[in-house]
């Protein structure tokens, strides 16, 4: 039997970014709405087991809705910058798991999520490039929005988060026959009489849920409704004959289309790979390491990755010699973590960060191409900015971070670190000559990043590495 999921994903984007704390990037990029998608779409395919995969997104454009009612959704403050920029990684990290996205200029995402769950359980949709008719025998459309329960049907359901992005409910006709007391068509009629705060349309005024669902219940729909105003109490017809005019704009507004100009591809839906290198190369570059485990799929590159997360000194050896020699004409040390272990101090190590000069950072997507996760380029975020990539060399994760700058409180740049001279030490490993930052370095930097635990287990290392060489 095919299952389709179909998510709403701004909801649950927005969802997700306010049930997670702050988390970002090791460059300083916020990825936490990110980390909660996709761990709640992971935990949706485990528990539903869809064979078809999409997602929907708004658009910044104004909508059809908001040129008829100029009022509609206006008083919803601007999205934080915060969402805004990881709604374009999420496309991407969608993008590699060839989940198809879906948008239209002057929609909203409910339409197309509507349009697709329409069109996908009519027998008429072709797949692209094949002759063949296919169809989908049940729909699910994940949402935090209660708008899109008037598409449900036998073949079509909500999954309905309830707690964060952990919990949710799945609603089918009559779940919300029993929470509603109406059919699920019938949300729109509701709608269009009590209006909807969090859209900024006000429906008839007077009329709450409590008479909304009294007048349904005799009448089935609004426009029965107005057909039989002389049966209706004086009171209540008042406001519906003044409201007459709002009612039918409600309405329109409150009806999710079903017909948005689309092409919808059925077996696009269904080639989805969670497992791609396009996705494990990503998943690396967020440090998303607990969810690239339950993606790789038997992809050995990807499992040493995720598995070297506890390094030990020689891991790191290992992967310094390798870097002294494939760069020994450049201009690049070792810092971090990393380095403080091999310097002696007992530290814990889950990869291997690198600074260079420019020239250098940039030499590694050639000299490492096999090994390469994330190209070598300037990025700049809130509080840091370097020329930065990743790599995956001899199972462990390596983070070049070329010209290193941090900002400070005041927003001034640090200067640059680049390996230069006065800023290494030079150490021997098994003969070979491997450059690595000086420790009042280190601390310098743990300090300007905010890292004060690390700083004072650094200090407490240093003085004590500094006491055992007294005796």
């Amino acid at each position: 039997m095919s299952k389709l999921i179909l998510i709403d994903g701004n909801a649950i984007m927005h969802r997700a970014y306010h049930a997670l704390p702050p988390l970002t990037t090791k460059s300083g990029e916020p990825i936490n709405a990110v980390y909660g998608f996709i761990s709640m779409l992971l935990g949706i395919i485990a528990d539903m087991k869809p064979t078809h995969l999409a997602v929907c997104f708004d658009r910044p454009e104004k909508t059809f809705r908001r040129e008829k009612y100029i009022h509609y959704q206006a008083q919803r403050p601007e999205m934080d910058d915060l969402l805004v920029t990881q709604i374009t990684k999420m496309h991407g990290v969608l993008q590699a798991f060839k989940i198809p996205v879906y948008e239209k200029a002057g929609y909203e995402a409910d339409d197309l999520l509507g349009t697709i769950a329409k069109q996908t359980q009519n027998s008429n949709v072709k797949s692209q490039n094949e002759k063949s008719k296919l169809k989908i025998d049940e729909t699910v459309i994940v949402t935090g929005d209660r708008d899109i329960f008037q598409l449900i049907t036998k073949k079509v359901k909500v999954y309905f988060p309830i707690k964060g992005i952990k919990e949710g409910k799945l609603y089918g006709v009559s779940d919300v026959k029993h929470e509603f007391d109406f059919e699920p068509i019938k949300m729109i009629d509701y709608k269009s009489l009590v209006g909807d705060s969090s859209d900024n349309y006000p429906g008839v005024t007077g009329i709450g849920p409590k008479t909304a669902i009294g007048l349904l219940n005799k009448f089935q729909t609004k426009q029965n409704i107005y057909k039989h105003l002389e049966d209706i109490p004086e009171k209540t017809r008042t406001k519906l004959e003044q409201g007459k005019d709002m009612a039918d704009m409600s309405y329109d507004l409150a009806t999710i289309r079903t017909n948005v100009p689309v092409e919808v591809d059925i077996k696009k839906m269904g080639d989805w790979d969670l497992g791609s290198m396009e996705a494990i190369r990503l998943f690396m570059s967020y440090g998303f390491r607990t969810l690239l485990g339950r993606i790789t799929n038997g992809n050995e590159v990807a499992k040493v990755a995720a598995l070297k997360k506890d390094l030990k000194k020689r891991d790191v050896e290992e992967v310094a010699i390798v870097l002294a020699k494939k760069l020994k004409n450049g201009q690049f040390a070792i810092r971090g973590t990393a380095n403080m272990v091999l310097q002696g101090l007992d530290m814990g190590v889950a990869d291997i960060d690198l600074i260079a000069d420019k020239d250098t950072a940039l030499s590694m997507n050639k000299i490492f191409n096999k090994e390469l996760l994330e190209e070598v380029k300037f990025s700049e975020a809130d509080k840091f900015r370097s020329y930065f990539g990743k790599f995956v060399i001899k199972g462990v994760l390596v983070e070049m971070m070329g010209e290193f700058q941090v900002k400070d409180k005041n927003g001034v740049w640090s200067e640059k670190l680049d390996a230069s001279e006065d800023e290494v030490v030079e150490i021997k490993i098994a003969g070979n000559k491997v450059k690595v930052t000086r420790l009042d370095l280190e601390m310098k930097f743990s300090a300007m990043m905010g890292r004060f635990n690390e700083l004072n287990k650094i200090k407490k290392q240093v003085d004590l590495k500094l006491q055992g060489s007294l005796f």
